[in-house]
């Protein structure tokens, strides 16, 4: 199984899966694993599992998202009728709960496959049949709406607050509201004790709202950065 870090909170080992159905065994054709997140549901770290690179990248930047509350890969499927009144069922990628109660159902796959009429049919009925008590929502993520450097950033966040270092976060926090905007990470973290841990606590201050970058270019010490909301 992948990792990107003991994330066990201490002594607490992560929680398992909550995959409603095996994951299949890693092949040379595919990459399959599972990443440990901290989920705000959730007291304790907890495994979710990938099927593919893809899943992997998009889970990473689903969790850089604010206002997720819960997450489940491989949920239950939904059930629904298709194509002459046969009843078929669909199983997504991911299930997300939000910080308001709407959950939104998840279908992650690439674009090549995406764009193939069969698939296209069979998500529109999907979409159509789709129930509140399941999703409000259903959104497709291919490998065109993300930046290879955006998923490389979503991951390392998730790795570095994982490690959160108070001090280096306050110290950060301070110099943001000392430094005049715009102004590059290397500046903004010059003087600062520790560096290797104050460029991880400007990187996570980048998606907490407290700086903005592009995020869509892989995020460096040379990375230009405007101050967000007031520290």
């Amino acid at each position: 199984m992948k990792d990107s870090g003991d994330g066990n909170g201490g002594n607490q080992p992560p929680k398992g899966s909550r995959a409603s159905r095996k994951i299949a065994k890693r092949s040379k054709h595919s990459s399959r694993g599972g990443v440990v997140v901290q989920l705000p549901s959730e007291p304790h770290p907890r495994v979710v599992l990938f099927e593919s690179k893809l899943e992997q990248r998009v889970l990473f930047l689903l969790m850089t998202r604010s206002d997720i509350w819960d997450l489940r890969e491989q949920p239950p499927a939904f059930l629904y009728t298709g194509e002459c009144g046969r009843l078929r069922q669909h199983t997504f990628d991911f299930l997300l709960e939000l910080s308001s109660g709407r959950r939104i159902a998840v279908a992650v796959k690439p674009f090549k496959v995406a764009k193939e009429r069969r698939f296209i049919s069979e998500l529109l009925a999907v979409r159509r049949a789709l129930t509140k008590d399941y999703a409000h929502d259903l959104v497709l993520i291919t490998d065109r709406d993300f930046t290879r450097d955006q998923a490389l950033n979503a991951q390392r966040l998730n790795d570095f607050r994982r490690g959160v270092d108070c001090s280096s976060s306050g110290a950060v926090r301070e110099a943001i509201g000392k430094s005049a905007f715009p102004t590059t990470l290397r500046a903004l973290i010059s003087g600062l004790p520790d560096p290797g841990r104050a460029f991880r606590a400007a990187f996570i201050a980048i998606y907490d709202g407290l700086l903005t970058a592009d995020k869509s270019l892989l995020i460096t010490l040379d990375t230009q950065v405007h101050q967000g909301k007031r520290p």
